[in-house]
C-alpha cells in the first residue's frame, strides 16, 4: 500500500474512533440527564441563565450568571481545606448515580453536574495525583482528537482548578467560547515553529495568549515543552501558572495557552461595592465570564473584565520576554568546521570548561596515532565550552581563508561559542559550535561590507539563514571523499560537482565552499546586528520545504538553475530569469549563438554596475582586489593553458587544440566543456570543475566564450582568450544585483522574491 493509501486508512481509523467516542459520550449524557436529578436540574437551568456581551478591544466576552458554579468559583483551594475534604473526583467519593465512560488507561469521562456548556464533561485521572500538565499534554491532545465535538480545557492548580489535588481535564461544547473563532481574524505574530507546529502570540495587551497549531502531535508536544520550560514559576509553585484550551480541527490541533500571574484578582477579596466574585479559569480566559452572584452579573462591565484580565494574566512585558526565551530555546546550533591541520594552536582569553575543569590561556593540540594529544593525554574528541556564552571567546591561529582562490591567506581568528576538536582524515579539525543567529552575524559581516544598506543586509540575513537551516535539516548527508559529492567518469567524459554534503563530521565549513564565516574577527556593525534581529527566524520557504537559498557575487545578468551546478534536481524557486525588471525577457542562453551574443555584450541588469559605493557594500577588502566581474577577459598562451590544465586536472592533454562548449545552463554557464588536445580529448563538468581546471584558483564564472588566436599552420592555437560573464555560480541571489535593488528602493522582501521565484518568507523561530 502506498503512502496515500496508508494515510487514508489511518484517517478512517481515527474518524471511526472519534465517532465511536463522541457517540458513547452522547449516550452517557442522555442517560445521566434521565437518571441524575441534580445534573438534570442544573442542565435545564442553563436554558434560562442570564447572558450579556461586551467587547474588550476587538474580542468578545460573554458574561453568564450561573449560580450553580458557586461550587467552583467560591471553592477554597488552600492546602488545609484540601487536606480536610474528601476528593470529589476519586471514584470512591463520587455519587453512586454518576456514570463513566473510560478513556484509555488513565481517564474517566464524567458528566459535570454543574455545567457551563450545553455539554460539559469532567475528565479525572483514575489515580489521585496532583494537578499538573507536565507529561500530560499528549493526553490532552488525544482527548481533543477523540472528542471532536468538544473543546478540552485544563486549569492549573492555582488557575481555577477546584480540585488541585487530583489530575483532571474538562471538556465543553465546541465553539462555545468566542476565542475559538475570533483569534483567526485578529492580530498575531509568529513566535517560532517546530516541524509541523507553529506558535503564535496574539496581539492582545489585556489577555496574554499563545496559540499553538500543529498537524503532528509529536511536534506539538515538543513545542509545548519549550513553552512550558520558558514560562516563569513562582516560588512555592510546582509548575508555571496557566490555563489551556485544546481542540482538533479537521487535521490539526489548536491549543490556546494563557500564562497567568495571579490566581484571583483583588476584587475577589474586596468588600462592599468593589467586590466581584470572579475567579477566572480556562472558560473565562476563552471569553465566557462566569458570575455565580446575580448582583455581580448586573454590575460587571467591559472595564471590570479588562481590569481582572490585566491583573491575573502575565503582563505583556513578561510575555515578550517569554516569547524571546522560546525563540532562543528553539534556535538551533550549528557546528562549523574552521581549520584542519596536523596540529592546532588556540587560546582562551577567559576561562573555558573541559569536562568540568577550567582551561585558559594558550593551548596546542596535535594529531597522534589516530587521536588528539593535548596536555599529555589522548582523546578521541575534545570539547571546550564557554562559561559565559555571551561574552567568552577563543582564538585560532593560522586559519586559512579563501582556500584555492586568488585571495587565499592565513590569519588568526576569534570565535564565540564552544570549540570542539575532532579527528578527520589524518588531521585535527577545529569546529565552532554556535547559535545560528550568532553564526549569521559573522556570515553577513564576512560575505559583504558591514556598512551595506539595511535592505540588502536583511535580504542576506534571510538567505544565509535559509541555506543553513536547509543544510541542518538535511538528514540524507552523503558519505563521500572530502571535497567530492558526485563524480562520474568514462573514457570520453568526467563530470564532478561539489557541494557541502562532504561534511559528515560537522554541519558546514567556514569558507566559500559553504558560507564565509570568520567568527568575530570581522567587525560587526550595529546595522548588521539590527538586520539579523529584524529578520530573526525568518526563512525562505517553498511550500513546507526550507529553500536551499544559494547566492553568488554576480549572476552576469541571468539566473542559473540549480541542476546545472550540482545534482540533477530542479528546485521550483531557483529558475531562470533575467536580473532586471519583470517585463524584460531572457534569451535562451542554453543555445550557443544566443549565449555568445549575450556574453559579448553588456545587457541591462541590476548587477551591471560600476558604482564604487554600491560595490563596496558587497565586496570586502580582498574581494575589491577583483574589479571586473560583470564582463571579464582572461588570456592564456598555449604553454600556460596546457600546463595549467595538466596541473589542475592531473591529465596530460598535450597541446590544447580546442575547447568546445557542449552544454550550457540558463545563464549561459557551461556545465560541459570538451577539451581537445594532441594526446587526449575529454569532456569535463560541471560548472565549478570547469572553473577550477581553467584557473590557478577559480575562474570567475563558467559563462564564457573562447577565442583561438595565433593558430599555427598545424592548427595549434598560440593563445586562448576567454570572454566571460559574472562571478560565481549565478544560482539564487546575486549579491551585486541585490545591492543595486536596495539602493533603488526595493524592500528586502521584494529583493528576495525577485531571486527566489514563488517562495514565501516565514518565521520559524
Amino acid at each position: 500500500m502506498g503512502t496515500a493509501g496508508t494515510y487514508r486508512v489511518e484517517q478512517e481509523r481515527r474518524m471511526s474512533m472519534t465517532e465511536s467516542k463522541n457517540k458513547a459520550v452522547a449516550q452517557l449524557l442522555e442517560s445521566q440527564l434521565q437518571n441524575w436529578e441534580q445534573a438534570r436540574g442544573n442542565y435545564e437551568a442553563l436554558a434560562s441563565v442570564l447572558v450579556k456581551e461586551c467587547k474588550v478591544g476587538p474580542y468578545t466576552y460573554r458574561i453568564q450568571f450561573n449560580p450553580a458554579r458557586m461550587v467552583s468559583s467560591g471553592a477554597k483551594v488552600d492546602a488545609k481545606t484540601i487536606s480536610q475534604r474528601k476528593c470529589f473526583l476519586c471514584a470512591a467519593n463520587r455519587p453512586a448515580v454518576q456514570q463513566e465512560v473510560p478513556f484509555g488507561t488513565h481517564y474517566s469521562l464524567l458528566t459535570n453536574p454543574f455545567p457551563i456548556f450545553p455539554r460539559h464533561l469532567t475528565i479525572p485521572d483514575k489515580e489521585h495525583v496532583d494537578q499538573r500538565i507536565e507529561g500530560r499534554f499528549g493526553e490532552m491532545l488525544q482527548l481533543a482528537e477523540a472528542l471532536s465535538d468538544y473543546t478540552i480545557f485544563y486549569n492549573g492548580p492555582r488557575c481555577g482548578a477546584s480540585a488541585p489535588d487530583h489530575q483532571h481535564f474538562q471538556a465543553g461544547s465546541r465553539g462555545f467560547m468566542p476565542i475559538e473563532t475570533e483569534w483567526k481574524e485578529q492580530g498575531k505574530h509568529m513566535v517560532t515553529r517546530q516541524g509541523a507546529a507553529t506558535l503564535w502570540q496574539l496581539d492582545d495587551p489585556v489577555r496574554s495568549t499563545f496559540v499553538l497549531e500543529s498537524g503532528k502531535a509529536a511536534d506539538a508536544e515538543t513545542l509545548f515543552s519549550t513553552v512550558y520550560q520558558s514560562l516563569p514559576v513562582k516560588e512555592g509553585e510546582t509548575e508555571p501558572m496557566m490555563n489551556l484550551l485544546a481542540l482538533y480541527d479537521t487535521d490539526k490541533w489548536v491549543i490556546f495557552i494563557f500564562p497567568r500571574d495571579k490566581h484571583r484578582p483583588s476584587c475577589y477579596f474586596a468588600e462592599g461595592e468593589a467586590k466581584l466574585l470572579s475567579s477566572p479559569a480556562s472558560v473565562d480566559m476563552g471569553g465566557v465570564f462566569i458570575t455565580p452572584v446575580e448582583a455581580d452579573f448586573h454590575k460587571i462591565t467591559a472595564a471590570h473584565i479588562q481590569q481582572i484580565l490585566e491583573e491575573v494574566c502575565l503582563p505583556s512585558t513578561e510575555m515578550d520576554k517569554v516569547a524571546q526565551r522560546i525563540r532562543q530555546a528553539n534556535e538551533p546550533k550549528v557546528q562549523v568546521g574552521i581549520l584542519s591541520a596536523p596540529s592546532i594552536e588556540f587560546a582562551f582569553s577567559t576561562p573555558y570548561q573541559q569536562e568540568g575543569q577550567p582551561v585558559s590561556g594558550k593551548q596546542k593540540a596535535a594529531f597522534a596515532d589516530g587521536q588528539i594529544e593535548w596536555n599529555g593525554k589522548r582523546y578521541d574528541e575534545l570539547l571546550f565550552a564557554p562559561l559565559s556564552p555571551d561574552t567568552d571567546s577563543f582564538e585560532l591561529t593560522d586559519v586559512v581563508i579563501g582556500i584555492n582562490f586568488h585571495w587565499e591567506r592565513k590569519e588568526n581568528q576569534r570565535f564565540q561559542g564552544a570549540l570542539k576538536l575532532i579527528v578527520d582524515n589524518g588531521k585535527l579539525t577545529a569546529v565552532n559550535v554556535i547559535h545560528v543567529e550568532d553564526y549569521l552575524t559573522s556570515v553577513i559581516s564576512s560575505e559583504m561590507s558591514a556598512t551595506a544598506s539595511a535592505e540588502l543586509l536583511k535580504a542576506h540575513a534571510v538567505i544565509s539563514r535559509s541555506w543553513l537551516l536547509a543544510q541542518l535539516r538535511n538528514t540524507n548527508k552523503q558519505t563521500l571523499p572530502a571535497g567530492e559529492t558526485a563524480y562520474t567518469a568514462t573514457d570520453e567524459e568526467q563530470i564532478r560537482w561539489y557541494d557541502r554534503e562532504d561534511h559528515t563530521l560537522f554541519d558546514v565549513c567556514a569558507d566559500d565552499h559553504c558560507q564565509r564565516y570568520q567568527g568575530i574577527t570581522r567587525a560587526s556593525t550595529p546595522q548588521v546586528r539590527e538586520a539579523i534581529e529584524a529578520t530573526r527566524g525568518e526563512t525562505l520557504m517553498s511550500g513546507n520545504t526550507i529553500c536551499d537559498a544559494r547566492f553568488s557575487k554576480c549572476c552576469g545578468g541571468a539566473f542559473e538553475e540549480f541542476q546545472y551546478c550540482w545534482e540533477d534536481v530542479k528546485h521550483p524557486y531557483l529558475l531562470k530569469q533575467r536580473d532586471w525588471k519583470a517585463d524584460m525577457t531572457l534569451p535562451d542562453l542554453t543555445q550557443e549563438d544566443q549565449a555568445e551574443q549575450w556574453i559579448r555584450t553588456t545587457p541591462d541588469a541590476f548587477c551591471n554596475t560600476t558604482d564604487k559605493q554600491i560595490l563596496s557594500q558587497v565586496l570586502n577588502n580582498y574581494d575589491q582586489e577583483t574589479t571586473d566581474f560583470y564582463r571579464w577577459k582572461v588570456s592564456y598562451t598555449q604553454e600556460e593553458l596546457s600546463e595549467l590544465i595538466h596541473r589542475r586536472s592531473g591529465i596530460d592533454f598535450g597541446q590544447i587544440l580546442d575547447m568546445i562548449p557542449v552544454a550550457r545552463g540558463t545563464s549561459a554557464r557551461l556545465w560541459k566543456l570538451k577539451i581537445v588536445g594532441t594526446k587526449r580529448t575529454l569532456t569535463i563538468g560541471k560548472e565549478l570543475e570547469i572553473r577550477r581546471i581553467l584557473s590557478p584558483s577559480h575562474l570567475y564564472s563558467s559563462a564564457f566564450v573562447i577565442d583561438k588566436e595565433e593558430v599555427s599552420s598545424e592548427g595549434i592555437p598560440g593563445r586562448f582568450t576567454l570572454t566571460g560573464a559574472g562571478w560565481g555560480h549565478g544560482v539564487g541571489l546575486c549579491q551585486i544585483g541585490a545591492a543595486v535593488m536596495g539602493e533603488q528602493g526595493y524592500s528586502y522582501q521584494e529583493i528576495l522574491l525577485h531571486y527566489y521565484i514563488g517562495a514565501t518568507i516565514e518565521k520559524l523561530y
